[in-house]
């Protein structure tokens, strides 16, 4: 199975809220490395990642285009872009209630038929913004 393959199956487990399924898509060697450049060596990270975003933004709204597959097949790439009212706590900011739109880089590395390794990149500068009224973005 391919990077595109299992990086679309990903994004269809995450649409769906199913994390243990999420958790299961992950290789024993698995690494996730966040928006900061940390890496992290467990699946709790990424699975609590998509927990919290689903928790602040209940009704939040993935919607991409085209995935890019490396020519070997092993990497695979999406741009995703993200629409939600901020409903839910998002660490220390209370809800409110604000549309927060935004894009994200989503990269995986495929190995054994599992996603070995995860990368996001997104502008949480730009969502923060959004969220204190500071910024209106439209996708």
């Amino acid at each position: 199975m391919n990077a595109t393959t299992i990086h679309r199956q990903h994004w269809q487990t995450i649409q769906t809220y199913d994390w243990e399924a999420m958790r299961a898509r992950y290789h024993p060697d698995y690494v996730y490395t966040d928006v900061t450049g940390t890496r992290h060596r467990e699946t709790d990270t990424p699975v609590e990642v998509m927990r919290t975003l689903h928790a602040a933004f209940p009704d939040v709204v993935f919607s991409y285009d085209e995935f890019h597959p490396s020519a070997d097949g092993g990497t695979s790439f999406v741009e995703v872009r993200c629409v939600g009212h901020h409903l839910g706590p998002l660490g220390p900011l209370p809800p409110t209630g604000r549309r927060v739109a935004s894009f994200a880089c989503h990269v995986i590395e495929a190995r054994d038929g599992l996603i070995f390794r995860e990368r996001d990149y997104f502008d949480m500068a730009a969502i923060d913004r959004q969220i204190a009224g500071e910024l209106v973005v439209e996708i």
